[in-house]
């Protein structure tokens, strides 16, 4: 059998940790799939890559489409929340609270009565998704498709918000006659990030819930659309080379003691209550001294910010580590951060170790809180914000309660909430005296979003494509 080339785009850091794995590519190779990567120019141009195997997606192309085009940036907002759910409604208000001071009041209102209409009505995703197609057709990748011999493409996500570069992709090679796959990159795209930017060939989704909801939101056929689970959460039914006792030394931590790992999101905020809480009243949180990791939000928003310098430090005078996934340095350089993407270094990363061998993890409602369930590591939610003086409302506890994916009764039962500081204690002094406490819970709502979590989600999706090319 003639070895397949597939394309991949890869874009975001999601769908880089996918596809880009060791364990994937060697799923690919062994199923006589030759991958060629698209990688967006962030990532082409910070390394050296094997020419034959490795080119430049043409990010910049479609940005000045996009840039110059008025209406299609209309098209594109109106996908976004025509897949009507919590979610997509706050997100909705969020971008009028982001252009409230700067547009006319009868403007802004006739915008939110139009766009509060469009997303109602029935087949409009469907509709927005033809006009776009027709009218923004693209042609950046013709060229290599046809002198790379490539037989299919595999997206990342649908050409929904955040993946508008790969559903330009797919379309491309849709257009040429190849086959186009998707596959769902994260356990809230379906709910979250609007409508499909075009249709696949064969949609990959990680369990029922997530088909019922393709379904459902998105009018996906059944017969187009197979349960494969999630490729990028295969590494963590591999086995550790590390123990938990060489894993925390390598990291100057005393194994004997309890590990606690926070898990932050972009908001600093968030941060300084962390600090205030673990290092200012450490002693109400364990009656004896335990390790702190710290593990921030690999984003410009949080790691570019002058707050976070100062608390960096902060945390490290505190005896804390800080677990960076890939941080900018002070020249700006991103290299260490995706190299991590990329998955260039052998073995597990940090987050796997960490994941397994902590304690209990502290969170806001991010998916690293379902990473946590399949590692069977207890969680709790903080649900409280102290301060909220001049922070708009999207990026409070407030705003991720009300979503979608974090209302689901298994994400709730799986996990604490606290709604508190003494609910946070309290949580706190539970889990570390017991580990094993929701156990059961973890186990159903890690299968409920990821179906079944056997290591072997990339060998499914290879089977996919191959039984459909």
């Amino acid at each position: 059998m003639s070895e397949i080339k597939i394309g991949i785009p890869l874009h975001g850091k999601m769908a880089a940790r996918a596809f880009h794995q060791p364990s994937f590519r060697q799923r690919l190779t062994e199923g006589g799939l030759k991958p060629l990567y698209f990688l967006s120019p962030y990532y082409f141009r910070s390394f050296d890559f094997d020419p034959e195997q490795y080119f430049e997606l043409q990010v910049e192309q479609y940005d000045a489409q996009y840039q110059k085009s008025f209406f299609l940036q209309q098209l594109r907002m109106l996908r976004r929340f025509v897949v009507a759910t919590e979610t997509t409604d706050l997100r909705f208000r969020e971008s009028i609270e982001s252009k409230l001071f700067d547009a006319t009041l009868p403007g802004m209102s006739a915008q939110m009565a139009f766009v509060n209409a469009v997303r109602r009505t029935p087949g409009m995703g469907r509709f927005l998704t033809w006009l776009e197609t027709q009218l923004y057709a693209t042609h950046a990748h013709d060229e290599k498709f046809k002198e790379q011999n490539i037989s299919c493409v595999l997206t990342p996500g649908m050409g929904n918000f955040g993946f508008w570069n790969e559903g330009n992709f797919a379309r491309e090679a849709q257009q040429m006659g190849l086959p186009a796959f998707a596959a769902i990159t994260n356990y809230d795209n379906i709910v979250n990030m609007g409508y499909r930017g075009f249709h696949p060939t064969c949609l990959a989704v990680w369990s029922k819930q997530m088909a019922d909801e393709a379904m459902k939101l998105h009018g996906y056929p059944a017969n187009k659309m197979e349960i494969t689970g999630p490729v990028q959460y295969d590494r963590f039914m591999a086995p550790l080379p590390k123990s938990r006792e060489e894993f925390l030394r390598s990291l100057n931590l005393d194994p004997a003691k309890k590990t606690i790992l926070f898990a932050g999101g972009v908001n600093i905020n968030h941060y300084f209550d962390i600090y205030r809480v673990f290092v200012e009243q450490k002693d109400k949180v364990w009656r004896e001294p335990f390790n702190f990791i710290v593990r921030p939000y690999p984003h410009p928003k949080l790691m570019s910010s002058p707050a976070w310098a100062v608390l960096e430090n902060l945390l490290k005078q505190a005896g804390a580590y800080i677990s960076n996934p890939g941080s900018i340095d002070a020249s700006g350089d991103r290299t260490a951060e995706f190299r991590v993407d990329l998955a260039f270094d052998e073995g597990p990363d940090e987050l796997n170790y960490l994941l397994r061998y902590s304690d209990v993890m502290v969170n806001y409602f991010s998916t690293i809180g379902l990473e946590a369930a399949i590692c069977d590591l207890p969680t709790i939610h903080v649900g409280f914000d102290p301060y909220i003086f001049g922070l708009r409302f999207s990026v409070t506890t407030g705003f991720l309660q009300r979503q979608t994916h974090n209302r689901r009764p298994l994400r709730l039962a799986a996990a604490r909430v606290a709604k508190n500081e003494k609910e946070l204690f309290s949580a706190l002094e539970d889990y570390l005296n017991d580990r094993a406490l929701d156990r059961e819970a973890r186990r159903i709502y890690a299968e409920s979003e990821c179906g079944e979590l056997d290591g072997k989600s990339g060998d499914r999706l290879v089977n996919m494509i191959k039984g459909r090319v």
